[in-house]
């Protein structure tokens, strides 16, 4: 097959149709090249592509990874010599009507562009003058036109489109994926010299106990001229794209200077291979747990004092610590990792890792920001907190616990609330949670076990179906009436003989002689406004339809993460003993959570029944199974 006839022309025989090249772009022989240096603002090269792409051409034989660098690579033009030229394409050439419609819409699905190949065909008529359909293919330079049309700006992969392409049956392919950015590399302080940090550890005392008033070595000793720690320079990232062609910019990593950790008795050095941190002489370093500021003095400088409050409280810099004496009541332990081998009477304040008394927990609390608690004693009159992690207990009494998720073998008169809740015996219990498994349930002295099981808030789930479902009837009665408005401009008389005329010419069906052609072109001119509002109705159809495709796809996930909410929600009691009430709970819109309740208003709030609560079970000596099935949607 020949090649398209090129649309090129020039400026002062310009033909409807044919495009004028700018001065950027230059026609050699191997077709079009495109002269970086030329390029005065980083607007001209996507203009005159959309002037391309616009004007009813495309590019023929284009080099796609040429077209995305010169939209896209501002600085290619600024680094590029005033010789240097890009290949582009073979030639600019028409896109021709019955060609642009083999091409369907694409349908955006998240951050990725979807196409349906299919089997095409065109109409062609043979010598006999008979029309007849003739399998024909989509070309890669054709769909790129068409896509561009459609918004895609970036990102197309050619070998999906040569797979669709050349298949032989209907095929749904992703035809475009974004370029994600690459996260860059903060800078970083690199800690050099071993033993910088304090050694919080208690100072041991003969038979084996530990005394939390004193310390093994508060302050670590140091040389001159060692160095403590080095910057790590950071690693700027890389910007993605889109495939709107809008950037996808990579987080800027975060910097610090050296200086900012250098207090007095340090120096900073600037050597070949990076910049470190000193120490001026040789004395007692001291990192500050807030700013972080390195120090280093002859003598020791304590910010804490010296009293009951201060040097019986700890705050620990280290990523695992390990008590083997008793931590008293009052006492307050920060720390991350811990492992307490003595009771545990006071308070302790994890910021992560993994809490684990081996003892017991007896009137004190233990929580946990950002991990999990387990006490391999008994927890005894003691609140437990881990907002995003497990407690797990071998027994609990009279405890207040608050967890993402709580197992215990035996728990009496306790007060829990977490997502799941597992317990092998519970007596006299107060529990909510959205999983409830309990193996035997019997009464405490007077005091039967009461569970609530948490439902999730679906009205924000139902209004945000309410609101894209109205936006869908908008959009259909707007798209209905563009229709309509469409459908009247192509039947009026001389619309419809233009349109018929037209298709015929096109078709080379029928030839304009030299007296008939000032005619016809008075009759375009006359129907160019119609056209001009037909191509724009078109054009809005199609954005509406779009648009109505992406609100069904977001109603769709709505209700997705509705059901979701609904997973996993269900209560077990096994065996039940004695007297048992299981409610459901649903609170009102602006109530506080039961995560947030004081331990006062959460022990009543679990055994009161309100018109936030619905009766599940209520009995003795019978088992209970129930899951939650969340409402169907509505048709």
């Amino acid at each position: 097959m020949s090649a398209p006839a090129s649309a090129i022309g020039s400026l002062a025989e310009l033909q409807p149709g044919q495009i004028v090249l700018p001065r950027f772009v230059i026609q050699h022989p191997p077709g079009l090249f495109v002269k970086p240096a030329l390029l005065v603002t980083s607007n001209e090269f996507p203009e005159f592509v959309d002037r391309v792409f616009g004007g009813g051409l495309y590019f023929r034989d284009l080099v796609y990874t040429a077209l995305l660098s010169l939209l896209y690579d501002d600085a290619l033009r600024l680094r590029a010599t005033a010789d240097e030229e890009i290949f582009l394409a073979a030639d600019i050439v028409a896109f021709r009507a019955e060609r642009q419609a083999l091409y369907k819409a694409l349908r955006f699905e998240g951050q990725q562009a979807v196409y349906m190949f299919q089997p095409v065909f065109i109409d062609e008529v043979d010598d006999r003058g008979s029309s007849g359909e003739k399998r024909t293919f989509l070309e890669i330079d054709e769909f790129i036109a068409s896509a561009w049309k459609n918004g895609l700006r970036f990102g197309i992969d050619l070998a999906a489109l040569q797979t669709g392409i050349s298949a032989e049956k209907a095929v749904r392919l992703v035809v475009a994926k974004p370029l994600p950015f690459v996260v860059g590399q903060d800078a970083e302080l690199k800690e050099l010299a071993p033993g910088l940090h304090r050694n919080n550890a208690p100072r041991r005392l003969s038979g084996g106990k530990l005394d939390l008033r004193s310390f093994e070595t508060c302050y670590p000793q140091v040389s001159a001229e060692l160095r403590l720690a080095k910057k790590i320079l950071l690693t700027p990232g890389t910007d993605g794209r889109d495939i709107l062609g809008q950037p996808l910019p990579a987080p800027i990593p975060k910097d610090f200077e050296l200086a900012s950790i250098a207090g007095p008795g340090t120096r900073i050095s600037v050597e070949p291979d990076g910049e470190y941190l000193l120490a001026c002489g040789a004395g007692f370093l001291a990192i500050d747990t807030k700013t972080h500021q390195f120090s280093v003095s002859e003598k020791i400088v304590s910010h804490e004092g010296v009293s009951a409050r201060t040097t019986g409280d700890l705050s620990l810099n280290v990523e695992d610590y390990e008590q083997h004496g008793e931590i008293q009541e009052k006492r307050v332990v920060h720390c991350r990792n811990i492992t307490a081998h003595g009771a545990v009477c006071g308070e302790i304040i994890s910021a992560g890792g993994l809490v684990c008394l081996k003892s017991n927990l007896v009137g004190g609390s233990a929580s946990n920001a950002a991990g999990d608690i387990v006490v391999e004693g008994v927890a005894s009159g003691a609140t437990l907190t881990a907002g995003t992690g497990t407690v797990k207990l071998r027994q609990a009494d009279n405890c207040l616990i608050r967890a993402q998720r709580v197992t215990i073998e035996r728990a009496v008169n306790c007060d829990i609330v977490a997502e799941q809740v597992i317990i092998d015996l519970a007596e006299g219990c107060a529990i909510a949670g959205k999983s409830i498994t309990v193996r035997l349930a019997r009464p405490w002295r007077d005091l039967d076990n009461a569970l609530l099981v948490c439902l999730p808030d679906l009205s924000a789930y139902r209004a945000r179906i309410t609101a894209l479902q109205t936006k869908q009837a908008e959009l259909t009665e707007t798209l209905t009436i563009h229709r309509t408005r469409l459908a009247a401009l192509r039947n009026e008389k001389e619309v419809a003989n233009y349109l018929r005329l037209a298709g015929q010419l096109r078709r080379n069906e029928r030839v304009l002689t030299a007296e008939q052609e000032p005619g016809w072109q008075r009759l375009a001119a006359k129907m160019a406004p119609a056209l001009r509002t037909m191509a724009a109705l078109n054009e809005r159809i199609k954005q509406h339809e779009i648009e109505a495709q992406q609100l069904t796809s977001q109603v769709a996930e709505v209700w997705r993460q509705s059901e979701a909410a609904c997973q996993g929600i269900s209560c077990t009691v096994e065996q039940n003993e004695g007297d048992t009430r299981i409610d459901s709970y649903l609170p009102g819109a602006g109530q506080e959570t039961l995560q947030t309740l004081s331990a006062k208003e959460l022990k009543v709030r679990l055994r009161r029944r309100d018109e936030t609560t619905q009766r599940l079970f209520a009995g003795s000596g019978q088992p209970f199974t129930w899951s939650y099935r969340p409402p169907m949607p509505e048709s």
